[in-house]
């Protein structure tokens, strides 16, 4: 068939909608925020063609999934890359793990290397490949377990005073009273001396504990590793080192002994991937002697080609995955799939030009395109605006988000879209509507400001800027320009070590060293919120209601409806679950050990509760009904109860009404997961005075969503709050006060501040990227 047919689609919010979709073209499926696209898109076309593909295997029992549509004809093999899927926060899972690289480049070391002369190293002719990466015991530096850096007490840091005693040390580690007393036992006289004052063993067993009986004793390196794992900032004690041993190249010394034109695989891999190019192309092609070396470097060569194609060249192999932003990740896997070729299948993206300089986007276009004509059929979700106009086919949905969506607006090509009256994205696109700009910038160069002082950090040349406060900044610029290891690798850290800070639910490992010679103005601000797009669950028990706190006053109205009832009956994961799923509303069927697909659960159909919670109600709604409610539903619905409202009402201003309650929270895009945490921070009683640290906030957000978030960050201005935004839509950088540009290329052509001031400053400044397209 030529068409992918589907009747009566009618998951989430749309609205039992028949829909033909031509294959072998590249198809965009736009609309604002919430409107149903990923519905039509990931939950249905993307899940049916996976199941129906291991159904014909044989490797799955049919599943009835009527309830998201009534027929579909014509589906094939799908493909899913999407943000929220593709994220990882293991500090081992790098760019060259995830593309084979690294791989390729440890069969190429252990055929072709040879052993330093002079060396102590003495070898067998051939390695076994495993020698030369840090993920096999063979290959990685002990000292820091093949991470290339560590964390360790910093004295400098834990001793406040000279006078601080060993007692307050403790005490500042929050150690529990009970094993202070354990810990006075131990160290007897000792406990209340001056810390620097201390024999050096007395230290070290204080700081490392000591190790008799098979058993570690208590020290601050576990008072302070437990403080970590509760969520809580330890960064004013800890300093991340550079490991000595390895000097950051992750192998043992006797894999560094080892060499290719002079340069061992550490080198390799802690060289930009444009470099790295070069350096096979012109050095490494000259020295190999086997056919199978050579071929070797021609794939990696291919491999490497492809992701400078894609404006990643800035990256190196050793950059871990847990640092990329939801446009590098996809843009890292959509070329993964340009290099495999294969055809007849159907690809579905989820913004792919995410994170992405409006200088940058039109590869991405071409990749996207490549995809489709190598035969395959393209599926895009996507609000930007060059993405559009290549398409050969649009889907708009809407009109608007949640209940007031999930129709087709419009279908055709882009010339009807731009003409067509009842369609949001057509407006915006046509210029019939635009995102308010304000008149005046609120930028006060007397104004004032923080200060930071020669940054280093990753690519940073060394760098001193000012962001003015009690204004909206923009941080612009090329990818791996330097704009995340401005602010979330270096202002914030700083941050985090002046103010007393609660981290992140899900904080991130990372190998990447803070390198600066210190922030100054903090004293202007009364504190900050760091608002980044890590999820803000890992797990389907997660949801908005939980995040935003409203959750539990929502389960003790319940519970409240009838005598004998408590908070717990109205639990999914306590006694309200359903029996069958144990509160999860599906069964899980795996294929192999890898795979597996969520069959509805018979009993609660999916509802997760059992009958004895679902026949408690109020206001003729159920516990499942709640959950089920969008944002915009449960305003009206928790009308009279403001505690639950004020944060709900934020969430209906920054154009999350759309979302439903209970939506498990692993399935947000981070754009998404961004704004709720915003809405949250926002809802806090503060006392105002605070710096708003926002990463790429647009993501996932159409033009008409855009305006509302800008409406929001204008008025927390208005309030005394700053913020600063690291941005790439340029309706946002437009209305931005002062703007702050990173350049003028990625990775190591990058780090240097290339212009500054406000937008219309940089329009007229010629080195200026960013200015040539505000």
């Amino acid at each position: 068939m030529k068409e992918i047919k589907i009747k009566g689609a009618k998951l989430h919010n749309l609205k039992d909608i028949d829909i033909c979709i031509p294959k072998n073209q590249l198809i965009v499926a736009t609309g604002v925020s919430g409107s149903g696209k990923s519905s039509l898109a990931f939950d249905i076309i993307f899940e049916e063609g996976r199941k129906q593909y291991l159904q014909s295997l044989g490797a799955l029992t049919t599943i009835d999934d009527t309830y998201k549509f009534d027929s579909i004809e014509g589906i094939g093999p799908t493909i899913a890359v999407q943000q929220n899927t593709i994220r990882q926060s293991n500090p081992r899972s790098t760019v060259g793990t995830r593309t084979g690289i690294l791989t390729m480049l440890a069969l190429l070391y252990s055929g072709e290397g040879k052993v330093n002369e002079g060396s102590d190293f003495e070898a067998d002719e051939h390695f076994n490949p495993s020698f030369f990466t840090y993920n096999s015991p063979s290959g990685m530096c002990m000292k820091c377990s093949g991470k290339g850096a560590y964390y360790e007490i910093d004295i400098n840091n834990l001793i406040k005073d000279e006078q601080m005693t060993l007692s307050d040390v403790f005490k500042h580690a929050e150690v529990t009273p009970g094993y202070m007393n354990v810990l006075k036992r131990r160290f007897n006289e000792y406990f209340d001396m001056p810390f620097i004052k201390l024999p050096e063993e007395v230290k070290n067993e204080a700081i490392y504990g000591r190790y008799e009986n098979g058993k570690n004793s208590y020290a601050l390196l576990r008072a302070y590793g437990n403080r970590h794992q509760k969520g809580e900032a330890v960064d004013d004690v800890y300093s991340l080192y550079t490991c000595d041993e390895c000097n950051g190249y992750r192998v043992a010394e006797e894999a560094r002994s080892v060499c290719i034109a002079d340069k061992h695989i550490g080198e390799l891999c802690l060289m930009t991937l444009s470099d790295l190019y070069r350096f096979l192309h012109t050095k490494v092609k000259l020295y190999l002697s086997t056919q199978i070396g050579k071929n070797l470097v021609i794939d990696i060569l291919n491999k490497l080609n492809h992701l400078i194609n894609a404006k990643l060249g800035y990256l190196t192999l050793y950059r871990e995955m847990s640092t990329l932003s939801g446009g590098e990740l996809q843009r890292l896997f959509l070329n993964e799939h340009l290099d495999t070729k294969m055809d007849s299948l159907i690809y579905v993206l989820d913004e792919p030009t995410a994170g992405l300089h409006a200088s940058e986007k039109e590869t991405i276009v071409s990749s996207v395109k490549q995809l489709k004509e190598i035969g395959n059929t393209v599926i895009v979700v996507e609000h930007d605006k060059g993405m559009i106009q290549a398409a050969e086919h649009i889907i708009d949905i809407g009109p608007r988000a949640g209940k007031y969506g999930g129709e087709i607006v419009y279908q055709g090509d882009i010339s009807g879209l731009l003409k067509s009256e009842s369609s949001i994205t057509g407006m915006y696109l046509s210029g019939k509507k635009e995102i308010p700009l304000r008149d005046t910038s609120r930028y006060d160069k007397d104004g004032y400001e923080l200060t930071l002082h020669h940054a280093k950090t990753n690519n940073l040349k060394d760098i001193t800027i000012s962001f003015p406060l009690h204004s909206i900044v923009g941080i612009a610029g090329k990818s791996g320009s330097g704009k995340s290891s401005l602010i979330s690798d270096t202002l914030l850290p700083l941050l985090r070590n002046n103010f007393k800070y609660q981290i992140e639910e899900n904080p991130i490992d990372s190998t990447v060293k803070m390198d600066s010679k210190g922030l100054d103005g903090m004293e202007y601000i009364s504190g900050f919120a760091e608002i980044s797009q890590s999820p803000i669950g890992r797990n389907s028990n997660s949801n908005p209601a939980t995040y935003i706190g409203i959750w539990d006053k929502i389960r003790s109205i319940f519970a409240n409806q009838k005598e004998g009832y408590t908070a717990s009956h109205f639990s999914f994961n306590s006694k309200g679950a359903c029996e069958e799923c144990n509160g999860s509303g599906y069964e899980r069927i795996w294929i192999g050990t890898q795979m597996s697909i969520n069959k509805t659960c018979p009993k609660c159909h999916g509802k997760r509760f059992n009958e004895d919670a679902l026949s408690i109600q109020y206001k003729d709604k159920n516990i499942f009904d709640v959950l089920a409610m969008s944002v915009d539903e449960a305003v009206l619905f928790f009308d009279d109860h403001p505690a639950i409202l004020n944060t709900l009402t934020i969430l209906q201003q920054i154009g999350m009404g759309y979302i439903t309650l209970g939506q498990p929270t692993p399935t947000l895009s981070g754009g998404e997961s961004q704004r709720i945490k915003l809405a949250k921070e926002i809802g806090k009683k503060r006392k105002g005075n605070i710096l708003y640290i926002l990463d790429e906030p647009t993501t996932g957000l159409s033009q008409y969503d855009i305006s509302k978030l800008v409406t929001l960050l204008d008025q927390l201005v208005e309030k005394g709050n700053s913020i600063i935004v690291i941005e790439h839509d340029i309706d946002v950088l437009k209305i931005c006060d002062y703007l702050i540009e990173l350049g003028p290329e990625g990775g190591n052509d990058g780090g240097y501040v290339i212009a500054k001031g406000t937008p219309e400053e940089l329009k007229k400044n010629s080195k200026s990227i960013t200015g040539r397209y505000l």
